[in-house]
């Protein structure tokens, strides 16, 4: 049996020619770290979800026209439907939203924080804020 030679290993040095990659255990180090990094985002998605939806609320009302025919309580009944028809669950608008009308403008202020439980007693909290002032 004939040995072919690899062309290269004439002029490639020895210790190139044993290197073959990643190690196991810098491997399991990479797959640990990306796991625990997959494992924040999923708990974390959630929440910012949520604001996106809520932030949609918001929005709606910059093109909404009649407000200023509006009481503030009637604009906060719209406010809380929307929130039930984009599935908005975890969101407690009484204490985290302030609407008024005040010298033609109305103001729509949500400010809120959430709390995700990520390991044992190790909490990420995550604030959110949403301004809409509109002149009607």
């Amino acid at each position: 049996m004939t040995r072919v030679s690899n062309p290269l290993s004439k002029s490639m040095p020895k210790s190139m020619l044993k290197q073959k990659g990643a190690s196991t255990p810098l491997l399991i180090l990479f797959l640990g770290m990306a796991a625990i990094i997959a494992t924040i985002a999923f708990k974390l998605y959630p929440p910012f979800f949520e604001h996106w939806q809520i932030e949609s609320v918001v929005d709606s009302f910059e093109d909404e026209k009649g407000l200023d025919e509006l009481t503030v309580n009637e604009i906060s009944k719209r406010f809380n439907v929307r929130l039930v028809s984009n599935n908005v669950r975890s969101f407690n608008s009484r204490e985290s939203t302030v609407i008024t009308k005040e010298d033609g403008v109305l103001t729509i202020d949500v400010l809120y924080e959430v709390r995700v439980p990520m390991y044992r007693n190790i909490d990420a909290i995550v604030k959110f804020e949403k301004l809409l002032e509109k002149s009607y």
